[in-house]
């Protein structure tokens, strides 16, 4: 095997070159030696003189110097026999030869990029000639193996020409390699500029990608393909600064601005040409164009846009840029090689850079493989490490310290980057993962268009990539890239404050989704969980546990900003409209509330359909009073889940119903199966309280059955005195039981005549309130209890013990003639009484002392509205609920 001999276009070019004039004193001294020309060329021979007459110094010349490689290859062919016969047998054996090596030529000669594999297959092709009569291709090839660092001189721009096509293309910087990796960027291009169809197109990346090579390389395709529909193609570079194994280098001469841009376009049309973007345009103007503006981020979008309305619908545009426009363009994202490509490039480059790379490219190929990963597969990145080994730094070291090449690929993205974006950049890297949009709104707290406009930012910067949520396809995560994540770490390390912040953030997130986990494990139905599709759903759930967090504080403005936010991050996902629904209802707005409740079932699925039924069903019979249109919702709920929460609620909508046997057989289901206790415990105990009073009101009022509405009264009361007895202290609950010893009380005076089958009843109601007065005189049932107590004391037969219960109530709260500290109670003048309430007059007491008659001890049971006591003294003790501006007095006694 032929030891690897280092190749640039200058070295490959004289090679052919040499092979060529071997050619062409083959055919002087075998051929024309006895024929004349247009005996030898034949057909050749016409083309030939053409070329010979058009050069001013051809009449010298003999015309086997204006046949191509291929027609001087067959000439030689066709006249084997007049050859010596080991090269005629040579010439037949190496034909295939000229398949391989006319294209390579064609590209050295007429400055075209070169191919992948270009230099090892013309090497290949020249060492197959190994006859006597190849003497100064075996000179070049000697040299070439012999002398590395011999770089003829070659001026490949002169070669650069097109029959039909006006340009002024650069060489690329590719030639060592050719364009690995790209063909099917560089059809996708192609066929995009050759339809016309989209005026401006931006390749998009990160620094050193690929991005001018594609370019390149797309520009020199539509030069040779006989289909193209442009007549100029234009070029201009704005590339200031370029990576070298030394650093960065600031390019000499370097276009700046889009004037400078333009100077430069109009000399590729003319030497002398000195006017500005319309004078430009004018030259253009007719003229079918494809302008390439190469690194277009160094001049603002504003000034492509000009340029853009400046010039004539004829001129299609190519752009490179790592951001883009933004406005007209589109974009045509560059990622970086595939692992086996990138491994392709680093040995085909470091093969030719010659002796002092060579070694790299006999790496293992799982060594090459973690290199070029650890280079993130970017072509530049490959290029400058090989070079920065090849001038004398430690390959492992280098590979390691990349800050140089990437400030040079991330920085001056980073340094246009908004101040929204730079967050978002920070909280994906205190992260270290990947996350959801949805999560990123949450965490970093803005709007989300904003947000979405911060992270399309870092896509066009390719700072971020997207890709598919494993969980869920229509989900998009954003990560940082490698390069991005390498320059936050060693070239521009975010404020460390900010990063404890934003890990603080999710920790706090993290903490609240637990809750809302172990909530939901808790109790399913109850108004603090908001239930998820998936985890993608937990940064909704979050927003709208904050908007019911918010609403049971009272800042309803604030909890509708939460749900604002959280609909704009999942609009279809039903349990927004649900908890907003929820949240209209406690806000006391009925009807929206209904219609958002209505929404949340036409966006659930079919398993959220009971769970929006059982708080949609709440609402209706509780804020909307309509328990039956309340109840197929709230069946419908019990009927799927089957629990206590779902029970009680059935219960209780029967209940509003007036449906109470079937209420009370649910709720008592509900109290059965409750696997612990807590609020649904004493919701579902007061709810049956209230079952029981309700019933007893509507046999009482609509069946005018006073006997059986105080039985079912006192088992309200006996339900709800039970637990008092055991130690619960729920105002909720005592409010029911009381409402409930009102009732037994209600139905036992109705006649006027004590019954006495009422009489166990009614001193078991009477002990119970006496035990637990304390909590029963906070209920707002108290104030007219006292009025009930002396109806009972005044009604005929009542017995005597019963009695005596009566009066122990109604002076029960007289707390003797000192207040608790020791001291005499304040006296006032009763300046002010309605019957059921009055107010006290006191120097203390600017805004007067308020009190209930049920706090008044002299009444003794008389109703309030039959007696006068304005301008009486009386001794107040204040109540703990009323010390604000408006005092409440819990006891009241008229002073002699």
């Amino acid at each position: 095997m032929a030891a690897y001999t280092r190749m640039t276009r200058a070295r490959l070019y004289v090679l052919v070159d040499s092979f060529e004039d071997d050619m062409r004193q083959i055919l002087l001294r075998y051929v024309l030696d006895h024929m004349s020309e247009e005996e030898a060329l034949g057909d050749s021979l016409e083309r030939a003189q053409d070329r010979r007459d058009a050069d001013p110094a051809g009449d010298s010349v003999s015309l086997v110097h204006y046949l191509d490689m291929r027609e001087a290859y067959d000439i030689l062919n066709r006249h084997r026999d007049a050859l010596p016969a080991e090269l005629g047998r040579e010439l037949r054996v190496c034909t295939p030869q000229m398949d391989t090596l006319v294209p390579i030529r064609n590209r050295v000669m007429h400055g075209r990029p070169l191919h992948e594999g270009d230099t090892e297959k013309a090497l290949s092709a020249c060492r197959a000639f190994t006859t006597r009569f190849w003497s100064m291709l075996r000179d070049t090839l000697d040299r070439l193996a012999a002398d590395p660092s011999w770089e003829p001189a070659f001026n490949g721009s002169e070669a650069r020409y097109s029959d039909r096509i006006l340009h002024n293309l650069p060489l690329g910087d590719y030639d060592e390699t050719g364009l690995i990796g790209r063909a099917q960027d560089v059809s996708k291009v192609l066929r995009l500029l050759l339809k016309r169809r989209e005026s401006m197109l931006t390749i998009t990346g990160e620094g050193g990608i690929g991005k001018t090579a594609l370019a390149a390389e797309v520009a020199y395709n539509l030069l040779d393909d006989p289909a193209s529909p442009y007549e100029c193609i234009l070029w201009v570079s704005l590339k200031t600064e370029r990576l070298t194994a030394n650093g960065v280098v600031e390019i000499a001469d370097a276009v700046r601005d889009i004037t400078g841009a333009t100077q430069r376009l109009g000399y590729a049309l003319a030497d002398d040409f000195r006017g500005g973007l319309r004078e430009l345009s004018e030259a253009l103007e007719g003229v079918e164009t494809l302008l390439i503006i190469d690194n277009l981020e160094t001049i603002s979008g504003d000034e492509v846009v000009a340029l853009y309305e400046t010039l004539p619908d004829t001129v299609t545009y190519l752009m490179t840029s790592r951001i883009g426009v933004g406005q007209i363009e589109r974009k045509i994202p560059l990622t970086p090689l595939s692992v086996k490509d990138a491994s392709t490039l680093f040995r085909s480059f470091a093969r030719s850079r010659g002796v002092a790379t060579e070694y790299l490219a006999r790496y293992s190929a799982e060594t090459v493989k973690q290199v070029v990963t650890r280079l993130r597969c970017s072509p530049l990145a490959i290029r400058w490490w090989i070079l920065s080994v090849e001038s004398g730094r430690e390959p492992l070291p280098t590979l390691t310290s990349q800050e140089e090449l990437i400030g040079f690929c991330v920085g001056s993205v980073y340094d246009a980057l908004t101040p929204l974006a730079k967050e978002v950049l920070t909280t994906l890297y205190a992260l270290d993962r990947s996350s959801t949009f949805d999560e990123m709104a949450v965490l970093i707290d803005v709007d989300v268009d904003d947000l979405r406009r911060a992270i399309k930012e870092l896509l066009n910067g390719s700072l971020v990539s997207s890709k598919p949520d494993p969980e869920d396809e229509l989900v998009i995560r954003v990560s940082l890239t490698e390069a991005a994540q390498h320059f936050l770490r060693s070239v521009a390390p975010p404020v460390k404050s900010d990063i404890t912040q934003a890990l603080h953030r999710e920790q706090v997130f993290r903490r609240a989704e637990e809750e809302r986990r172990a909530d939901e494990s808790r109790r399913q139905l109850a108004p603090s969980v908001v239930r998820v599709r998936s985890s993608n759903d937990e940064p909704t759930a979050h927003l709208l546990r904050l908007a019911l967090a918010q609403s049971r504080r009272g800042s309803f403005d604030r909890a509708k900003e939460f749900v604002a936010r959280a609909r704009a991050l999942n609009p279809d996902f039903w349990e927004v409209d649900r908890v907003e629904a929820f949240i209209l209802s406690e806000n006391h707005q009925v009807d929206q509330a209904t219609a958002r409740y209505r929404a949340a079932l036409s966006n659930a699925t079919e398993d959220a359909v009971p769970v929006i039924s059982y708080y949609f069903a709440g609402h209706l019979a509780g804020r909307g009073h309509r328990p039956d249109a309340a109840l197929p919702y709230a069946r419908a709920a019990d009927e799927a889940f089957r629990s206590p929460d779902t029970a009680q609620l059935l219960g209780k909508v029967l209940l509003w119903d007036r449906q109470y046997s079937e209420a009370q057989e649910h709720l008592k289901w509900a109290m059965e199966n409750l696997k612990q206790g807590g609020r649904l415990r004493l919701i579902i105990l007061t709810s049956l309280v209230e079952s029981w009073r309700r019933w007893a009101e509507s046999l009482f009022d609509e069946d005018k059955n006073p006997v059986e509405a105080g039985r079912k009264a006192a088992e309200g009361f006996s339900v709800g005195s039970r637990e008092l007895d055991a130690g619960v202290w729920d105002l909720k609950l005592a409010e029911s039981t009381l409402e409930s010893a009102k009732s037994v009380l209600r139905s036992v005076t109705a006649t006027g005549i004590f019954v006495p089958e009422f009489e166990e009843d009614v001193r078991r109601v009477l002990q119970g309130v006496k035990r637990h007065y304390p909590i029963f005189e906070r209920c707002d049932a108290w104030r007219l209890f006292p009025g009930r107590v002396g109806q009972l004391h005044r009604v005929r037969d009542c017995p005597n013990d019963i009695r005596a219960l009566c009066e122990d109530l109604v002076h029960i709260s007289d707390p003797g003639e000192q207040a608790s500290d020791g001291g005499e109670f304040p006296v006032g003048i009763v300046c002010s009484w309605r019957g059921k309430y009055g107010f006290i007059a006191h120097p203390d007491y600017p805004s007067n002392v308020f009190f209930p008659a049920s706090v008044m001890t002299d009444l003794n049971g008389v109703p309030g509205d039959s007696v006068d006591l304005v301008g009486q003294r009386v001794k107040f003790r204040l109540d703990e609920h009323g010390k604000d501006d408006r005092p409440r007095a819990g006891w009241v006694s008229l002073h002699p």
